[in-house]
This record gives structure tokens, C-alpha cells and sequence, in this order.
């Protein structure tokens, strides 16, 4: 009879076999131990466990209460290995089996419509219609202004607004732009908004300083 430990991920509690648990244990410590010197690694760790604990929230919609070490493999597997990524490989890399591969993204994966947190004048329906959609957000906007025109656009964008949800983790947004949802485009993810942030308060400090000079 398999052991079953009870886990708490991002907040969510499952309950995983003994040996399914070992083995996600040790690959969050290689995560931890090939990102902590990153920008945002912390950010992409949360994020990383926010997947694993959507992945496994899927698994269990066929009522199965218990996570398997199965299951694991296909979740780590999807994600990739942080050592491959990195271009990295320790001595404990080395000698660990693994049963998954990272492979450098070469296509796309299906998108799925959110509104866009990170460029919106309103609610975000427009960007996020361009991100489905593969086009500029300023052509969305200038269609709804000419809906607005038409009379029956603010209803439109209202029913939009309710209906689509916004991407708030980094695996929706990457999702509404049709990106698969592993370690690297994670990590390369957090790293643009950070880069973003950084520069929105450079821009700021730089014209706070030319308004008072």
C-alpha cells in the first residue's frame, strides 16, 4: 500500500503519492537551485507552482482524489528542465534520471481570449482581442470607436468585458498569446515586465527631473 501525503501548492491542498511526491519535491529544489540568482526568481517560482497546481487541478476534474508519480512526469515534462534551459548541468543533474526533455520552442500552441492587464486604457478588451487575433491594438480600438459610432458598441465592449476574463498569472498571459507555458518563457516573461517596470520609473524620475530643473 503506497503512502499518501497531503501538499499544499499555491495554496491549493492535493493529495500525492509518497514517491510522486519525492520526485516533485526534488524538481522544485532544482528549479530553485538553477533560478535564485535570476531577476524575480521568486516571482517565477510562485508562478511555476501556480502551473503545477492548475495542471493538477485538471488532472482531478475525472475524480481522481490522489496525484500519481505519473502524473508528476507529464506536468514536469511540460514544463521542462530548469538545467537544460539554463544551459547549466550540475553533477547532481547529471546523475538524477530524468524522464522529461526541454525542447527550444519552435511553434505556437492554441490562444485563448483574455483581456490584456498590461495594455489597456479600460478593461483590457481590445489589447486583448489583438493578442488573439495577431494584430496591432490600435486598429481593435479604432474598430470600436466606429462600433461606439454605430450605436451598439458600448454594449459590445461591456458584454466583452464581462464574458472574458483578464490574464492575471503569467501562464494566462502566455496562454492569450498562444505561448506554451514552461520554465523559460516563464522566466522570460517575469524578466520583460520587470524590465518594463524599471523603465516606466526611469521615464518617470527623468521627467520629474526636467519639470523641476
Amino acid at each position: 500500500m503506497k503512502r499518501t501525503i497531503t501538499a499544499n501548492i499555491s495554496g491549493i491542498v492535493f493529495n500525492i503519492d509518497e514517491d510522486a511526491f519525492e520526485r516533485l519535491h526534488a524538481y522544485f529544489e532544482n528549479v530553485k537551485r538553477h533560478i535564485s540568482r535570476d531577476v524575480g526568481s521568486e516571482e517565477v517560482i510562485a508562478d511555476i507552482e501556480n502551473r503545477v497546481a492548475e495542471l493538477f487541478r485538471e488532472k482531478q476534474k475525472d475524480n481522481r482524489q490522489t496525484i500519481t508519480l505519473a502524473d508528476v512526469e507529464e506536468v514536469i515534462s511540460q514544463l521542462g528542465d530548469p538545467g537544460q534551459i539554463s544551459g547549466e548541468e550540475t553533477e547532481e543533474d547529471a546523475g538524477e534520471q530524468k524522464n522529461y526533455t526541454y525542447e527550444p520552442e519552435t511553434e505556437n500552441i492554441p490562444k485563448r481570449l483574455y483581456r490584456n492587464p498590461d495594455d489597456r486604457y479600460i478593461g483590457g478588451v481590445c489589447s486583448g482581442l489583438a493578442a488573439y487575433i495577431q494584430t496591432d491594438p490600435t486598429w481593435i480600438r479604432l474598430a470600436f470607436v466606429v462600433f461606439f459610432l454605430m450605436g451598439f458598441g458600448l454594449i459590445l465592449y461591456i458584454i466583452m468585458w464581462i464574458v472574458v476574463p483578464m490574464a492575471r498569472t503569467t501562464a494566462e498571459k502566455l496562454e492569450m498569446r498562444g505561448k506554451k507555458v514552461n520554465i523559460s518563457n516563464i522566466k522570460q516573461s517575469v524578466k520583460e515586465e520587470f524590465e518594463s517596470v524599471k523603465s516606466n520609473l526611469n521615464n518617470l524620475g527623468k521627467e520629474a527631473r526636467d519639470t523641476f530643473s
